[in-house]
């Protein structure tokens, strides 16, 4: 009866699925790019694939036609660098989409990790400077605000994403979970 009840049970752990944290898989997928509404500039391109290696997904261009960033998009981890000397005084935001895979709708972005500031100053006499809470998300998109900031070139930001995975019970699963209280069913009424 014991092997019974343990076999039930453990099919059962495995049909009810869990969710739990895990780093973005970002390799192979196609991201988006989008600067705020009120940010001067524009992506250099809208989408790009993510590959391994160190070459940036995306630039971001200044209203002069100036490359002034880098993005580069890693396997869990998303890096922004400075390419000039930028000094911003308005509202900048750049917006990374369709971070987590269509072939993976159990997914979601639940936070940042191992938040990392190099160079970036306040602007003299206003705002902070680039912190933490100058990236926020959503369930696939990082939106990074890097207004009133004081970038040289080889300063950057950098961060890993979080996701959480819901795993739904496979058939498969579910089978075991029935042929487990089924066998439970059979062995309470022989006895």
């Amino acid at each position: 009866m014991f092997k019974t009840i343990a076999f039930g049970f453990a099919a059962g752990l495995l049909a009810l699925g869990f969710a739990g944290g895990a780093q973005a898989s970002l390799l192979g997928q196609t991201v988006t790019c989008e600067r705020g509404p009120s940010s001067f500039g524009i992506c250099t391109s809208p989408t790009a694939t993510v590959m391994d290696g160190g070459v940036p997904e995306f630039t971001l261009r200044n209203i002069f036609g100036d490359i002034t960033y880098s993005i580069d998009l890693l396997d869990d981890r998303i890096v922004m660098t400075a390419l000039r000397f930028v000094s911003t005084s308005w509202s900048q935001l750049v917006t990374l989409g369709d971070l987590i895979s269509a072939n993976d709708p159990n997914a979601t972005i639940t936070g940042i990790t191992n938040f990392l500031v190099s160079g970036v100053e306040p602007r003299p006499g206003v705002g902070d400077g680039l912190v933490e809470s100058d990236v926020s998300f959503t369930a696939n998109s990082v939106t990074i605000d890097y207004s009133l900031a004081a970038w040289t070139p080889g300063d950057f930001v950098s961060f890993d994403l979080v996701t959480t995975q819901s795993v739904l019970p496979e058939p498969a699963s579910l089978a075991l979970f029935g042929l487990g209280l089924a066998a439970r069913q059979r062995n309470n009424s022989n006895t």
